[in-house]
């Protein structure tokens, strides 16, 4: 039914449809009056003779219009008995394994008890002792008769108020003796910032410099 209905519904065939409905009355007129002098049995014949070629070709065109029609309509039966998609399962994701975090050393004495050894060592003159808060590096690369040889310019040492300021946390102030002064020309009470590292499970002494307000400067002594 659907591929009758798409066949009558076709512009192309409409119109050579038209065209052959209102050709065959004119020549019927045609045949009927080519020949005054035919018979009225004759005139029949030759109208009924135009009426078959009509049919005949009207029912030509028509079945050319289904068959062309007919691949139009197969898609459509095909695609109803189409199989419809199976599901496939979604991967189950695997578990992650949670980083255990390193677990920070636990070092024998603070950062302050430290400073506390090496300054007392200096104000009374125990320099053996302040060479030991020393990292390895830093006695490698300062000899240790330089090093005491500097020492001796200081007669004092202490730890000054931080005020709660992590930066101060490894300042000292060491006051030079009379008649001493540092490279910058300052004397009496100077400051300097020491540098802490880790070394064999306990902190260290791993560098000094001098504080000036365009930076920290390193010593020759540290």
């Amino acid at each position: 039914m659907n591929i009758l209905l798409n066949t009558l519904s076709d512009p192309v065939w409409q119109v050579l449809a038209l065209v052959i409905t209102l050709a065959a009355p004119v020549l019927i007129v045609a045949v009927r009056t080519r020949d005054v002098h035919a018979s009225e049995q004759q005139k029949r014949r030759d109208t009924l003779t135009v009426l078959r070629v009509w049919l005949a070709t009207l029912l030509l065109m028509s079945g050319v219009a289904v068959a062309l029609h007919l691949p139009d309509a197969a898609p459509l039966r095909t695609s109803s008995t189409a199989p419809s998609p199976v599901p496939t399962p979604s991967p189950t994701p695997s578990p992650t394994s949670i980083p255990t975090p390193t677990p920070t050393p636990r070092l024998a004495r603070s950062i302050t008890q430290v400073l506390m050894t090496f300054c007392d060592a200096i104000t009374s003159q125990d320099y053996q002792t302040a060479w030991n808060q020393y990292a390895n590096s830093l006695q490698h690369t300062h000899p240790q008769p330089e090093t005491f040889a500097a020492w001796r310019k200081f007669t004092r040492c202490i730890i000054p108020d931080q005020s709660g300021d992590p930066s101060a946390l490894s300042v000292l102030t060491l006051t030079f003796a009379n008649g001493y002064t540092d490279r910058f020309r300052r004397s009496g009470d100077v400051d300097y910032r020491l540098t802490m590292g880790v070394e064999d499970q306990a902190w260290k002494i791993t560098g000094v410099c001098d504080i000036l307000s365009e930076g920290c400067f390193a010593v020759s002594w540290g």
